[in-house]
């Protein structure tokens, strides 16, 4: 609660400074003289009035919330002033005309004011609406400033860390003796695949260096990648691993953060049994703008220690991103996570 308060004084402080000064300003100008003549009349001119100020604050500080939250990037800054300001003097001039009209009912002729005095002093909300619109404008404009260079800094970290977890995990030692153990039976047994392996391994570091200079990657370069990545996968667990890939042509152009697949394709492979008696199947599919991996579930009898670093990067990205839908399905049998594609 203290905090709420504290920010909503941060925010509105303006408002809150200015309000009760601008009462008595326009209090003084609609009753006159009248307004200091007596306490009584000092005191219920200007409480009329500043419950007014509160209705007309409240209702502002409703469509700012409202307008904040409709149109929250950086670019939407002229949609959020016009209809802001709009906002705002409906609220200014359509409940004060009722509050004004409602005193002229009242057997208080004190409380009525001056009806030229009050059309006057319409002008004044319309001034003072445009210079609370641009401070305000001018405060968020500045907090989106620094939000998005603060976005932009958190999005290369992960990504930094995303493109150095994937070097790491194939430049490891287990690795590369696993891929020069293929390598050194299949010269000797069929040194046709030997080469196609070496291509493919070319493939995979190539793709892997060439990463770390962009966020996104095209689905087409992915899938291109996916490949080669599988490939290796399936010469070394022969029938124990497959891959299939159900993506339209369609599709390629649009975009997912680089080494996605690549990340899911692991996570498979990390956690579930290969052997050719029970074959790892991973799908790559699309369901409308949604792209999903999935893989059926067959758990090691030793789990791994997984602490989901991979899964909670590719969520992070694409919060970041503004990009919603990213999503983890499971049943028991199957394992399906599904990536929004960008563009």
């Amino acid at each position: 609660m203290k905090k709420r308060l504290k920010n909503w004084f941060e925010n509105y402080w303006p408002s809150l400074l200015s309000g009760p000064v601008l009462v008595i300003f326009a209090c003084h100008y609609l009753y006159g003289e009248a307004y200091f003549e007596s306490l009584s009349n000092f005191f219920w001119m200007t409480l009329v009035w500043m419950c007014t100020m509160f209705v007309l604050s409240g209702g502002s500080l409703w469509v700012r919330g409202t307008m904040l939250g409709r149109f929250q990037k950086m670019d939407d800054w002229p949609k959020r002033i016009f209809f802001t300001l709009v906002g705002y003097l409906a609220f200014a001039a359509i409940p004060t005309w009722f509050v004004f009209q409602f005193l002229k009912t009242l057997p208080i002729p004190e409380l009525w004011g001056d009806e030229t005095r009050f059309y006057r002093l319409w002008l004044i909300p319309i001034v003072i609406t445009f210079l609370y619109a641009t401070i305000y404008e001018g405060i968020t404009y500045f907090n989106k400033w620094k939000e998005a260079i603060s976005e932009t800094e958190e999005l290369e970290k992960l990504n930094l860390e995303n493109q150095f977890r994937s070097l790491q995990s194939q430049l490891n030692p287990h690795f590369l003796f696993n891929s020069f153990n293929v390598l050194s039976s299949l010269i000797s047994e069929s040194p046709s695949r030997a080469e196609r392996f070496v291509d493919e391994l070319s493939n995979v570091y190539r793709y892997l260096l060439r990463s770390n200079e962009k966020e996104l990657a095209t689905m087409a370069d992915e899938l291109r990648f996916i490949r080669s990545f599988a490939h290796l996968l399936e010469t070394r667990h022969d029938k124990g691993i497959s891959l299939i890939i159900n993506v339209k042509k369609e599709s390629y152009s649009k975009k997912l953060p680089a080494l996605a697949l690549q990340v899911l394709v692991e996570n498979a492979v990390k956690h579930n049994e290969i052997s050719p008696e029970k074959p790892l199947r991973i799908e790559i599919g699309e369901e409308g703008s949604m792209l999903f991996v999935r893989n059926n579930i067959q758990q090691k009898s030793t789990t791994p220690l997984s602490n989901q670093v991979g899964l909670t990067n590719l969520r992070q990205r694409y919060e970041l991103l503004g990009v919603k839908g990213f999503g983890v399905r499971q049943d028991g049998q199957v394992f399906e996570v599904v990536l929004p594609m960008v563009g």
